[in-house]
């Protein structure tokens, strides 16, 4: 097979990238499924026993049993009940009766795929006799779109379109109404309000998402994809929550969906695709430190047949930062395009390219002077105790992606999503590596770190419906593939003299940086899951097992090559009972695993990282689907800790050590009326080294870092409907972390705080009608500018959190 190499340099990065095009082209024939056909009219007789319940989850069994694919809009079904059905039926039969007394009706588009829409109040008959409709907008939960703050429904979790109030895991989900209420300008930002996720390195950081939940660093997907992660954590892509649907948050373990995983979660970013009804939008927005920013979102059907639809979402930006030559700036573009050939087949394409420059807010201090006193006073938060010369960081990133979708006949469907990403980052740094006897003086060291990375998955799979008996199977069984190739050079020489923290001068001459080391990681994951989602009558169990193969290969300047190949067999299993008044306990185990880019002390391969949890939890979803509640209590493990050699000649790590998490998780989500909406969290967390390495017995009992004991959140918003008021909006939040510690040693312990952030909108159009779609937002964030030290890495790197900032959007829809 011939290969066509294209070659893309990391700025400043002499490394080239290869890309083997003829390799993506055999992996998706390889992945690829044939397209068959298959007889099953939707008048097929099924047995029926669907209970009178709310009419989302009578729909969701309907649509299990039957494999109907249902297309509506949720907020046409919500606050509805219907009385079931139960016999044997043919699907058109069995539908008009759930959807009796409810005002809404449905049409067949296909042999098994079907409308639900609003009958028109106007009512009456069209001159074929059939019935008219009210025009609604057909929004299917498998793209991630939603109406408010509450989403209903979830692919994430079990790679199927499941109501979440079934799903046996906490799921947080942070809609794409919650990111622009809270003006939220970085996903770190969009999930501050979500129980239990907390800023690793503090909440200042302008570079990158990295985030943690019940203890542990999560990763991302982006649209079920895994990003490109490495062993020194470099090579991130940082997603534009503008060009977000909506943020899933997936609680504990996620290795039988999505292979390697730490057991904290996993959080899954979904992109704006394209939408059947026109959207057209334009933003302008200003701000705090000189932000400007332009965006623009168009989208809708590109035929008259809507067939072809498409979406093209962009964003600039150029402000200043907090911290004294500080800077931001961002470029963003995202298009995509859907096909349609049929109402069982679609294929969407889509992609973004974004380019990052900044010097970040996040400026190491030492705790002399910022978490404690210094002779010489309290520092400043906009003090930059770098070199601007020398310092600053740039990305380059894209993706580049498809999914695809077909509905047999017979009422399986197969899916296979296939993504492409990359990142080029060149991070120029100049940190402390001592701090004099006066504690005034700092020595510098100028840094220079090229990061690249590249991940390819292809994921395909078949879902269907079938029954034992009384019992309602839904299966998936699938097979996807990962490869990733991580690389990081770095470069360090020290400054000559010292800097002044408390009268700085600038324009050191930057001394030549000498090569420390260069890492590269290639890993390739294949990994075969099942799933089955069993229903009788209110009880869900849900049972899947995942076989993982894992081959990486890395390659280090000081200690050569090293292979590992292993193989994980994880799995999960959890139990709901489903009340009719929309209460459902569960109960749940699962397990995770996740290779280790590294050797023994001894030269030996390392055991993967092994978690495991056990969850129980109830939630509740109101029968008008206007309130959402999840609580839930968890015990979980990771075992394999590693810890480094403890002898300083020496390489390799140690590996014996085990973690320990326990705690509580609340989220509510309500409107408690049309006019006032709530978001209130609380998450207390227990996390603890239960056993260590030879060397490294200091570290038992202490607690892990930047886990803080307790957490909780509330946020309000309130529109005005009527009176000369009518079209301003009011939101309000307070959020509180307690203490923890920003080492392992737990030496420093960072003070919890209470920030409060608010909003003011309001609508034009209710003001004059011909000003429909014109809206102006302001949103400040830590709008009292509490003073706070938001992370400790050690005594010469602490970190200020994010100050007060303020903007104002101005958005134009028609």
């Amino acid at each position: 097979m011939d290969f066509v190499s294209l070659e893309q340099g990391t700025r400043g990065n002499d490394r080239a990238r290869k890309w083997r095009t003829g390799l993506l082209a055999a992996s998706i024939s390889f992945f690829a499924l044939p397209m068959m056909s298959a007889s099953a009219p939707a008048q097929t007789t099924v047995s029926y026993a669907i209970p009178a319940s709310p009419l989302d989850a009578a729909l969701s069994r309907f649509g299990a049993t039957s494999g109907v694919q249902l297309l509506y809009n949720s907020s046409i079904t919500k606050g509805l009940l219907t009385s079931g059905v139960s016999g044997s039926l043919g699907a058109r039969e069995a539908l008009g009766q759930i959807l009796a007394g409810t005002g809404l009706s449905y049409r067949f588009t296909g042999p098994n795929s079907a409308t639900i829409t609003k009958v028109s109040e106007a009512g009456g008959t069209a001159d074929d006799g059939s019935m008219v409709l009210d025009t609604i907008t057909i929004e299917g939960a498998g793209d991630g779109q939603t109406q408010g703050y509450i989403a209903s429904r979830d692919i994430a979790a079990t790679k199927t379109d499941t109501p979440l109030v079934e799903v046996p895991q906490a799921v947080n989900v942070v809609t794409r109404d919650q990111i622009e209420a809270q003006g939220s300008q970085t996903v770190m930002e969009a999930t501050r309000y979500t129980p239990g996720v907390v800023a690793s390195f503090g909440d200042s950081d302008s570079r990158n998402d990295v985030l943690q939940a019940r203890g542990f660093s999560v990763r991302y997907n982006l649209n079920g994809s895994r990003l490109p992660y490495g062993a020194y954590s470099s090579a991130f892509l940082r997603i534009e929550p503008y060009g977000l649907e909506r943020i899933d948050v997936l609680k504990g373990p996620s290795s039988v969906m999505y292979g390697q995983n730490l057991p904290g979660g996993l959080i899954n970013l979904t992109s704006k695709m394209p939408t059947e009804t026109p959207l057209r939008e334009i933003a302008i927005q200003g701000g705090s430190h000189d932000r400007v920013q332009g965006m623009f979102d168009f989208s809708g059907p590109i035929d008259p047949e809507g067939q072809f639809l498409y979406r093209l979402t962009g964003l600039a930006r150029d402000a200043g930062g907090r911290v004294e030559f500080g800077y931001d700036q961002r470029a963003f573009i995202a298009p995509a395009f859907t096909w349609k050939p049929t109402d069982a087949t679609s294929f969407t394409l889509f992609g973004h390219y974004q380019q990052d420059d900044t010097i970040s807010d996040y400026m190491p201090l030492p705790a002399a002077g910022t978490l404690l006193p210094n002779p010489n006073g309290k520092l400043p938060v906009n003090r930059y105790a770098g070199e601007p010369g020398h310092d600053g960081f740039d990305r380059e990133q894209y993706s580049i992606g498809y999914k695809f979708q077909h509905h047999f006949e017979t009422g399986w469907t197969v899916r296979q999503n296939l993504q492409f990403n990359s990142v080029d980052v060149d991070s120029r740094a100049s940190p402390a590596f001592m701090l004099d006897a006066t504690q005034r003086y700092l020595s510098r060291v100028a840094s220079q770190g090229l990061a690249a990375a590249d991940s390819f998955t292809v994921d395909t799979n078949l879902t269907g419906s079938f029954d034992t008996g009384p019992v309602e199977h839904s299966v998936l069984a699938g097979l996807d593939y990962l490869h990733l190739d991580d690389s990081y050079s770095f470069a360090s020489n020290l400054y000559g003299g010292t800097f002044d923290l408390y009268d700085p001068v600038y324009g050191a001459v930057p001394p030549a940086l000498i090569p420390r080391f260069d890492y590269n990681m290639k890993r390739r994951q294949a990994g075969l899951y099942v799933q089955d989602q069993m229903r009788w009558d209110n009880w869900i169990v849900s049972a899947g097992l995942r076989h993982d193969w894992v081959d990486a290969s890395s390659i280090h300047s000081f200690t050569g090559t090293f292979d590992v190949n292993q193989t994980a067999l994880t799995g999960q299993v959890g139990l709901v009972y489903r009340f009719d008044n929309g209460v459902a306990p569960y109960v749940s185990y699962s397990t995770s695993f996740d290779p280790v880019d590294n050797f023994s002390t001894t030269g030996g391969a390392l055991q993967p990282l092994e978690g495991e949890q056990i969850e129980a939890g109830i939630k509740y979803e109101s029968p008008d689907g206007r309130t959402f509640i999840t609580a839930s209590a968890f015990h979980l493990n990771q075992k394999n800790v590693t810890a480094p050699n403890p002898d300083p000649t020496g390489t390799g790590l140690l590996q014996a050590g085990e973690a320990r998490v326990r705690g509580l998780e609340f989220e509510a989500k309500t409107e408690l009326t049309p006019a006032l909406s709530l978001i209130a969290s609380y998450a207390y967390t227990d996390a603890v080294i239960t056993k260590t390495n030879a060397g490294t017995e200091y570290l038992l009992g202490k607690e892990l870092v930047m886990v803080p004991d307790h957490q909780a959140s509330i946020w309000l918003d309130y529109k005005v409907e009527d009176g000369p008021l009518a079209g301003l909006g009011l939101g309000g939040g307070l959020r509180y972390q307690g203490k923890s510690f920003g080492d392992a040693a737990n030496e420093f312990e960072v003070g919890g705080q209470v920030l409060v952030d608010a909003a003011l909108s309001y609508d034009f159009g209710k003001l004059d009608p011909n000003f429909e779609g014109l809206d102006l937002r302001v949103n400040a964030t830590n709008l009292l500018n509490e003073k706070y030290v938001g992370w400790c890495q050690n005594a010469l790197q602490c970190y200020y959190g994010q100050g007060r900032t303020v903007s104002a959007t101005l958005k134009y829809r028609w």
